[in-house]
């Protein structure tokens, strides 16, 4: 599972330029941490079914802790 996801690699998903996406980090934070999530899971195949089950059995396992 690719774990980094790049300022290239969200700017090529959203048709953006790389120094476009190195700008929200000033301007817009939480834009780009919610485009991160986005281009994670795209990349991941994870959609929210998938999401929803991860945190499902994230939840059974915290309970039986």
């Amino acid at each position: 599972m690719k774990k980094n996801i790049t300022y290239k690699e969200i700017g090529d998903y959203l048709g953006k330029s790389e120094n476009t996406i190195k700008g929200w980090k000033q301007k817009f934070p939480v834009l780009l941490e919610f485009a991160q999530l986005g281009v994670f899971c795209k990349k991941n195949n994870l959609d929210i079914n998938k999401i929803s089950r991860l945190v499902e059995l994230q939840e059974m396992i915290k309970g039986k802790e």
